[in-house]
This record gives C-alpha cells, sequence and structure tokens, in this order.
C-alpha cells in the first residue's frame, strides 16, 4: 500500500506541471507541500524544528477521527515550505522547544478541541483548555492534514478574490487531494466562506448548515462535519471564537449523536 506522502508526491507532480502552464510558477522556487503531517523524527535543521516523515500513514488509516484543515496558503520560512514538516515551535533559538507564536495558539486549540468533542469528549471551558504545550504536542502526534488551498506560495495576506480565482483553476486537482484522505472533520480556515462553499460544490454535495451561528456544517450521506472558521491569525478574540465554534459543536453534536466518531 502506498504511503500518503507518495500518493501526495504523485498528485503534486501533476500540480506543479499545471502551475508552470497555467501560471508560469516555477515549481523548485514557489510551489508549497502539505498534506498528512509527518510524524516521525523531530529534527533541528538550520535554525528550524521540522519533523520527518514516519507512521502517519499508519497512524491517520486506524484512527476513529481525523481532521483536515484547509488554509489559504503560506509564506516563505526559510526554504522549509513544506507543510507537512511542521512541529509547531519557535524556530531560530537554538536548540529550545518553545510553542510557535501566531496562528498555532488558535489551530492547536481548535485541533485538540474539534478532535476531543467529535470522539465524545468534553467541550470544556476555554479556561479549562489544556496548555499550550500540551496544545502543541497534540497536534504533532494527532491524524490531522494540514492543505493549502493555494499552493504557490504567498505573502503575508490573500485577497478573497485571489484565492477564489486560484481555487477554480485548481478545483479538479484541490477536489482530488480533499477527498484522498477521507477526513470526518474539515476546518476551513478563512476565505469569507470561499473554502467552505467549494467543499460543497465539490466534495460534499449535501452540505447542510446547523444553524443560524454558520460555525458547522454536515453532510448526512457521509456524516462528515465541516466547520467554517476564521483565519487561525484571525484578530478576533481567541476565547470568543473558541466559545462560539464550540457552542454550535455542541448542540450539534447533541442532536445528532451518530455523528461521533469512537470507533474505527
Amino acid at each position: 500500500m502506498r504511503t500518503y506522502k507518495e500518493r501526495e508526491e504523485e498528485l503534486f507532480a501533476r500540480w506543479m506541471e499545471a502551475c508552470q502552464v497555467k501560471d508560469g510558477i516555477n515549481p523548485e522556487e514557489d510551489f508549497a507541500y502539505d498534506g498528512v503531517l509527518f510524524r516521525g523524527e523531530l529534527e533541528l535543521l538550520n535554525g528550524c524544528w521540522i519533523r520527518h516523515s514516519g507512521n502517519e500513514t499508519e497512524l491517520w488509516d486506524n484512527a476513529p477521527c481525523r481532521l483536515l484543515i484547509l488554509t489559504k496558503d503560506t509564506t516563505r520560512n526559510g526554504g522549509q515550505e513544506d507543510i507537512r514538516e511542521e512541529a509547531a515551535l519557535k524556530n531560530n533559538i537554538g536548540e529550545r522547544k518553545e510553542p510557535a507564536a501566531g496562528m498555532y495558539r488558535n489551530l492547536t486549540l481548535w485541533s485538540y478541541a474539534l478532535l476531543n468533542a467529535v470522539q465524545g469528549g468534553e467541550v470544556v471551558e476555554y479556561d479549562q483548555t489544556p496548555c499550550w504545550d500540551e496544545l502543541r504536542e497534540h497536534y504533532t502526534s494527532a491524524p490531522i492534514a494540514r492543505v493549502n488551498c493555494k499552493k504557490e506560495i504567498g505573502e503575508s495576506s490573500i485577497r478573497d478574490e485571489v484565492l477564489n480565482a486560484h481555487i477554480e483553476r485548481y478545483a479538479d486537482l484541490l477536489q482530488e487531494q480533499i477527498a484522498m484522505y477521507d477526513a470526518d472533520i474539515i476546518l476551513c480556515c478563512g476565505g469569507g466562506g470561499i473554502i467552505k462553499d467549494f467543499v460543497k460544490n465539490t466534495y460534499l454535495p449535501d452540505l447542510k448548515k446547523f444553524s443560524d451561528a454558520g460555525w458547522v456544517y454536515f453532510s448526512p450521506s457521509t456524516k462528515k462535519i465541516v466547520i467554517d472558521s476564521y483565519h487561525p491569525t484571525a484578530r478576533k478574540k481567541q476565547q470568543d471564537i473558541y466559545e462560539q465554534m464550540m457552542a454550535d459543536l455542541k448542540a450539534f453534536l447533541k442532536a445528532n449523536a451518530d455523528y461521533i466518531k469512537n470507533e474505527k
């Protein structure tokens, strides 16, 4: 059986070729890799902490609940643009292992809370969630994939119309990558609903909104849950995002216990 890394590499070869034809993108300089996060050895390389490929395929295939995070694009990171290597640790501080700041404050918290809740765990209050270091440890060991909808490396921000145009040009490849993982939870981060709408239009056509709160969507035919959220770098108060997201999810799971994934 092929690993997810092998399957991703085959897909990316076709994707990079399309990038060259459609946008004149130089894949060696401008293409960002992503997918199922690596679960192998941790190494400090050129000042950056990276995770090597390991048992992520076995972990993913045997997990009762799997999370796919869809983000917009990535910026340059000193030659370490492969999202699968991320360790959620601060870089360029020597050998100290300190949790990374920025988007990881939200990303690690949301990942923990969503996987825990959908596996039947308690939805805890914000001030009772694990400490940041524990959240980072969970993020780097749980069955999580992260995919950028725009594979061309970008800048610090991207306009929604640019993101949408890129998604439309590579829709078949992005849909193929999303379907490859068969994730139980899909977390759509930012894009003003563009990412969630793409999931509905190309992958889960029966997707329905649970409540007017607008966080939780669900697919009756597949029992998959989609969360339409802010981008992890959102300036909105972290506690407010967490409480609103989890309140909607808690209500959904209470009304739809058959979506809880507690065994494979």
